[in-house]
């Protein structure tokens, strides 16, 4: 079993718990399907391919949606459900500075006059509800005064829509569009990814008749079909990996002047501050529901380099998608709230584990972070992008354990003629022939991921008794590298001294050295080096030597 640390097993420990009310709750309810033998097998599978915090906000009184979002998955399997869908109605507790009715004391005069007829939403009464909360503006301002007719003041029926299908890019964009092409307004939204590539998306509405539930869900299996007729639409519900071929007699997709990973900055709810610069600061925050990092570019400092940064960052991450790269979720360009919105990495950089523990890693472990970041760079170079600044701040880890690459502020877009100019990235992991200004290509990458990989083996800043501009000068002028520990695997010397070589040409490929670690990792595991302890970095703790310092 893999090594977990204290926050997981809390998280499982509360997951747990979660499931046991939902069953103990479903057992009182006296269900059918509850019978069936594997039951509680069949249902922990369904925690268990959902994120944590599906746990934490479901409502266990209402236990049987748990079986409706069961079942709804796994109608979605099939390629004619998707996306499978239930409408049913609910009632919407009045909000106290945001926080339902259910979970704070109001004045019992408001619990008299908002009698709860019908259920209340899955998620709707849970202390740890991060829905997108969105209102009528005219709800908010009316000459300085709330409307009585807020939403955050009265209770009322709504209608709670829940849809499950193949987890893509546009598939938030193309289920909120049915329900907007319906006249429905959404007042919450919980969005949920499946470890299997499935979504489930749970949306509370107004807008409806709530005597009408029937005729709502006719009109949503209408605008289904409907949609299934766009070819935009259709290719959110195919397999994953499926494309449609292009050529000259491709379809042309219609465009409303608008960019779908555009984010509306009212959208984002902004939580504690994760790192501040001199021109911008890193959010931790949420986005219909789904953890993410917010980085924002500070108004005050805005000019016009880094603008330019920024619209680069945006170009490059939108067209990009990668187990092993950082995930671009969308971006705010309307000045001045410029932000750009990633998927959020729980376990933070290498360099701060690295630098702040003052610790190396195990080989094994190691091995496997450079394969990661191997796949990451690969597929940029693919896709003609030079990373220009890779180091150890810039690889960020996963919950899972994965590490991709991040940061693509200084990434560009490489020149028809394969070869760049000018300074960029840090110059401590900086290949010489950038430093030198020199013309230089994709393998200036490999260069700055010797350095890196070098961290990781010593737990040390490159050069940390030399400025990084004395660094620099004995880089170029010197052929300056870091000193390489006597015990380091002989295969591992000789992969660090092929990404250090002075002239790029002689430098391998991302794809060569993959194989090389891949190879070097079979070898690790034959000679039986911690490989059964550590098989992944489930727990940095537990795949950290302490190093010489």
């Amino acid at each position: 079993m893999e090594p977990t640390s204290p926050k997981q097993n809390r998280l499982q420990r509360q997951k747990l718990q979660v499931f046991n009310q939902v069953v103990t709750r479903l057992q009182d309810l006296n269900l059918e399907e509850v019978k069936l033998p594997g039951f509680e097998d069949h249902l922990w599978l369904h925690f268990n391919r959902l994120p944590v915090r599906y746990a934490s906000d479901v409502n266990v009184e209402r236990a049987e949606d748990v079986l409706m979002h069961k079942r709804l998955l796994d109608l979605a399997e099939d390629p004619e459900n998707r996306p499978a869908f239930d409408v049913r109605l609910v009632q919407v507790q009045p909000m106290n500075n945001g926080v339902s009715t259910n979970t704070v004391d109001v004045d019992s005069s408001v619990k008299e006059e908002t009698p709860s007829i019908h259920p209340p939403p899955t998620f709707g009464s849970s202390p740890n509800l991060q829905a997108l909360d969105i209102h009528d503006s005219k709800a908010h301002v009316n000459d300085g005064e709330s409307d009585i007719n807020s939403t955050s003041r009265t209770t009322r029926p709504m209608h709670e829509i829940t849809f499950s299908t193949i987890d893509k890019p546009k598939t938030l964009t193309q289920l909120t569009n049915i329900i907007s092409e319906i006249g429905l307004n959404i007042e919450e939204a919980h969005v949920f990814s499946t470890t299997d590539g499935f979504s489930l998306d749970v949306f509370v509405v107004d807008g409806w008749p709530y005597e009408e539930t029937e005729l709502l869900k006719s009109e949503v299996q209408k605008e289904i079909m409907r949609s299934k007729e766009q070819p935009q639409v259709q290719a959110a519900m195919n397999e994953p990996g499926q494309t449609s071929e292009s050529g000259s007699d491709s379809v042309k997709i219609p465009s409303d002047g608008s960019d779908d990973w555009e984010i509306d900055i009212r959208l984002l709810k902004f939580e504690n501050k994760v790192a501040s610069g001199s021109f911008g600061d890193l959010y931790k925050g949420t986005y219909c529901s789904q953890e993410v990092a917010i980085k924002v570019l500070k108004p005050e400092h805005l000019n016009m380099d880094m603008v330019k940064e920024f619209t680069q960052e945006v170009f490059i991450m939108r067209k990009i998608r990668h187990k092993n790269v950082v995930q671009f979720i969308g971006a705010c360009t309307r000045p001045p709230n410029l932000c750009i919105v990633t998927e959020f990495m729980s376990r933070g950089s290498i360099y701060t584990f690295l630098h702040k523990q003052r610790s190396a890693f195990k080989l094994p472990t190691l091995l496997k972070i450079a394969i990661d970041v191997s796949k990451g760079m690969s597929y940029l170079h693919q896709n003609k992008i030079i990373h220009r600044d890779l180091k150890t701040a810039n690889l960020l880890m996963d919950e899972h354990g994965v590490v991709k690459v991040g940061d693509f502020g200084v990434a560009r877009v490489q020149a028809q003629t394969g070869v760049m100019t000018a300074e960029t990235g840090t110059y401590r992991w900086m290949a010489p022939e950038v430093i030198e200004h020199k013309p230089y290509d994709h393998k200036a990458d490999v260069f700055s991921f010797g350095i890196v990989v070098w961290e990781l083996l010593t737990g040390e800043i490159p050069y940390a008794y030399l400025t990084p501009l004395q660094a620099a000068i004995g880089v170029v002028q010197q052929g300056l590298r870091p000193t390489i520990p006597k015990s380091t695997h002989p295969k591992l010397v000789e992969l660090l001294e092929k990404c250090w070589q002075q002239d790029p040409t002689q430098r391998p490929d991302f794809s060569e050295l993959l194989d090389i670690l891949q190879q070097l990792t079979r070898e690790v595991g034959d000679d039986g080096e911690d490989r059964h302890k550590d098989k992944s970095i489930g727990s940095f703790f537990s795949s950290l030597r302490k190093g010489n310092h």
